[in-house]
């Protein structure tokens, strides 16, 4: 089973954004993670998260890895805004496969998709199911308060076939022990919705940039992929 960033076709809606919000881009990192998960069978690996940005424009990739291949890949690049990240663009890619898609039509307010799925509609605000985790970060760096216990955060999420809303909310400050030692994290959970039976949780460090230090995908069979932040380099 190979773990995508999935969600499902979304109704028009009205966006929810909050002008007042202040977001701060943590700089320039290359952050490395140990894997760890079940798909079908138990399985352990790396990934890399490199996040770079020039103030104006950034790219995001995250890669998957086992016995040095590259398992999956995908990639975010976009601009940076008042309100964060905007993406232009959405890329996924999975061993052995071809490349596919989103691209965000902002002057014609909609998404289109490279594997004939139908445009959707655009929404403010609205992420890739990669830059997700750097606004998250940008928000959390340019107001913590947005992190506390019970604060949910909504947005439009948009994967390589399909646009879906998300709400993620913070939980109580947790310790996710790391290599180097204990933690403390903000941790975000994404619950399944109605269509997609998929959990996303995230964990936040305030000492460092509020950066993810860990990322968890669970399945509704029971799979998980696991991501637990080895050590990082500036870029």
């Amino acid at each position: 089973m190979a773990f995508a960033f999935t969600c499902s076709p979304l109704a028009a809606q009205t966006a929810a954004t909050d002008v007042a919000m202040t977001h701060k881009a943590p700089a320039p990192v290359r952050m490395a993670y140990d894997v760890e998960g079940v798909i079908s069978s138990a399985y352990t690996g790396t990934a890399e998260l490199v996040w770079s940005h020039d103030g104006k424009t950034y790219q995001s990739q995250l890669l998957i890895r086992k016995f040095g291949l590259t398992l999956q890949a995908w990639t975010s690049q976009g601009t940076l805004t008042e309100r964060g990240l905007e993406p232009d663009k959405f890329t996924s890619k999975r061993l052995g496969q071809s490349e596919i898609n989103a691209r965000f039509q902002r002057s014609a307010g909609r998404i289109s998709f490279s594997e004939g799925t139908p445009d959707a509609l655009l929404q403010a605000g609205a992420q890739d199911q990669l830059s997700v985790f750097m606004q998250l970060a940008s928000l959390l760096a340019g107001n913590s308060a947005q992190g506390a216990a019970g604060k949910s955060i909504s947005l439009q999420a948009i994967g390589d076939r399909y646009a879906e809303q998300w709400t993620f909310k913070a939980g109580a400050p947790e310790m996710v022990k790391l290599a180097n030692g204990p933690v403390s994290a903000i941790k975000f959970t994404h619950e399944p919705s109605a269509e997609r039976k998929q959990r996303l949780e995230l964990w936040y460090a305030p000492n460092l940039q509020f950066l993810p230090v860990r990322i968890r995908i669970t399945e509704s069979n029971g799979d998980y992929l696991d991501l637990v932040w080895a050590n990082s380099h500036n870029r």
